[in-house]
């Protein structure tokens, strides 16, 4: 049976709910997922910050991340854009 990995952002001002991160295959990829989501929706204005990830049912691990990200500054709203950058994750002991 595939582990379903949860993840959610920390330490935020405001409390962020945890999602289902479909086709991870371990805790970096559900991390890098949702970190991308998350920075893409704000528009790369929130670039590092921590999450939480685990497998439903198991154990979990957190990361501090750091975005870098470079979003077209032409995109419309209903464009599909592409975003190229690299998410930095150093797990906490």
């Amino acid at each position: 049976m595939a582990k379903q990995f949860w993840a959610q952002l920390i330490e935020m001002d405001e409390e962020i709910d945890a999602a289902s991160i479909s086709g991870a295959t371990d805790y970096e990829e559900a991390a890098e997922s949702l970190i991308a989501d998350f920075v893409g929706q704000m528009g790369g204005e929130i670039t590092q910050g921590a999450v939480r990830v685990w497998i439903q049912g198991g154990a979990e691990k957190v990361y501090d991340w750091q975005a870098d990200f470079t979003i077209p500054d032409d995109a419309g709203d209903d464009d599909e854009i592409e975003v190229e950058g690299e998410i930095e994750l150093r797990e906490r002991l």
